[in-house]
């Protein structure tokens, strides 16, 4: 654990004090919302604090996501603002990059009231929103705008499988409510297979949003969407190309049965109307505002994407319980875990999720299994090849390292490899595994063919 801190401890340690002598039934923010502004103690900020922690993956897909992402997929950070009211307020963010310690400094001493409408620290403002709910009494949502919904729509997410694998995401995730699964597609499976293979198992009504790389043009993406569209499972399209191509946009929405979406773009695309919805992603609070304000201004829906557990959740549940155009399915990724380090999970029903009611965020850190996954190590590392298997025959190998950054964009482009075989697609006849380190001769073999790079057999 990381805390930052400045002198003023005296106040906050009377505070627990005066709160354990009530037998844990003090509660500050209730008894604080009732007093005029100039009653209430002020509310500056004393300690924050930043936790890493490690939480464990459903079992039917935890090694396929470390194989992708390594152990980045399976870390949060959390923070942790203490003011010396003795209010503490929660947020969190994918990965272990988020605010490092020397970076929070600059908040300590100031108000949660300094940074509404924050456009840079998307944890922060989770932190922030919910203590300035907690000292007024009130939910965040009430802070952002009038109430628009109760039930906040959610999808599920995952990274690109092998068909059969795409089927059983599909298979869990229904299972527990959602209506939607989202994933980016990547150039070493073949979408349709996938598709085909999601569509056997899907329950009626279910939908599948296919994230895109942003990295094609209209000439190779529409023949892949016709194809797509044939299937009732077939959702939405996200970032077929670069955000900056207008023409092909234009000119792929005419085309496409198929909403199309843009998340790689600023949000003066939907005042071109160059897409069917909106995606903000990882967005602090001020952007979504702006982002909201445009949507509404062109009717354009929009989805916010924030990776991260139940704080998150949560706060994402509130932003949208507020912001009028904000209808599509929400990507959070809490689907992910089997635990979380808060005493409340969402449940997911008919594919929505209720607002959470109390003041704040609504949610309660546990601190026991905060401790708990702060302690998880960090797999040991192994040897991968990724195994590409062209219907043709050619077959490529090469190494993948999940924890190197930019290991995930090698997955997702084959251009960015270097191998041969045909031109690198969405549609391409090829099926994909991993092959992990397993002390024969065969594997020892290839891995010294690919020390320099790809290595491969057959022919096209």
């Amino acid at each position: 654990m990381l805390t930052v801190s400045n002198r003023r401890t005296f106040l906050r340690s009377a505070t627990a004090v005066g709160a354990a002598g009530l037998g844990g039934w003090f509660r500050p923010e209730t008894c604080w919302s009732g007093l005029s502004s100039d009653s209430r103690p002020p509310l500056r900020i004393t300690d924050i604090e930043r936790h890493e922690v490690l939480l464990p993956l459903n079992d039917y897909h935890s090694t396929a996501l470390y194989r992708c992402q390594g152990s980045e997929i399976m870390s949060r950070t959390i923070f942790v603002v203490k003011t010396e009211n003795g209010l503490e307020g929660y947020g969190e963010g994918l990965g272990s990059s988020w605010l490092p310690s020397d970076q929070l400094q600059q908040f300590i001493g100031t108000s949660p009231f300094d940074w509404i409408g924050d456009t840079e620290n998307l944890p922060l403002s989770m932190c922030f929103y919910d203590l300035m709910g907690k000292y007024l009494g009130i939910p965040v949502w009430k802070l952002i705008g009038p109430k628009v919904r109760s039930w906040i729509p959610v999808a599920a997410w995952t990274e690109p499988q092998a068909p059969d694998a795409m089927a059983e995401e599909v298979r869990q995730v229904s299972r527990r409510g959602y209506k939607w699964l989202k994933f980016h597609l990547n150039q070493i499976q073949d979408v349709v297979d996938q598709t085909e293979a999601m569509q056997k198992v899907a329950p009626s009504g279910f939908k599948v949003h296919y994230d895109f790389n942003a990295d094609s043009n209209v000439e190779a993406i529409l023949p892949v969407i016709k194809e797509l569209q044939r299937f009732p499972i077939a959702g939405r399209i996200e970032d077929p190309m670069p955000s900056k191509d207008h023409d092909g946009y234009r000119l792929l929405r005419e085309k496409s049965q198929l909403p199309i979406l843009i998340h790689h773009g600023p949000a003066e695309v939907m005042v071109d109307h160059l897409c069917d919805g909106y995606m903000a992603g990882h967005a602090a609070i001020g952007v979504v505002a702006k982002v909201a304000a445009v949507a509404e201004a062109t009717n354009t829906p929009f989805m916010l994407q924030q990776g991260g557990g139940t704080i998150n959740e949560a706060f994402l549940a509130h932003e949208a319980a507020a912001l009028k155009m904000a209808v599509l399915d929400h990507v959070n990724l809490d689907n992910l875990w089997k635990d979380d380090v808060t005493t409340e999970r969402f449940s997911v029903v008919g594919g929505s999720i209720a607002l959470p009611k109390g003041p704040g965020l609504g949610v309660t850190l546990d601190r026991e299994k905060l401790q708990q996954y702060r302690r998880m190590s960090r797999p040991a590392p192994v040897r991968l090849l990724v195994r590409v298997m062209y219907k043709t025959g050619l077959t490529i190998f090469y190494r993948h390292n999940p924890e190197s950054p930019g290991g995930i964009l090698r997955l997702r482009s084959l251009s960015r490899v270097g191998v041969p075989g045909p031109v690198p697609g969405y549609r391409n006849s090829v099926v994909s595994d991993f092959w992990e380190e397993d002390n024969s001769t065969e594997f020892e073999r290839i891995w010294k063919e690919t020390k320099s790079g790809p290595y491969w057999v057959g022919s096209e």
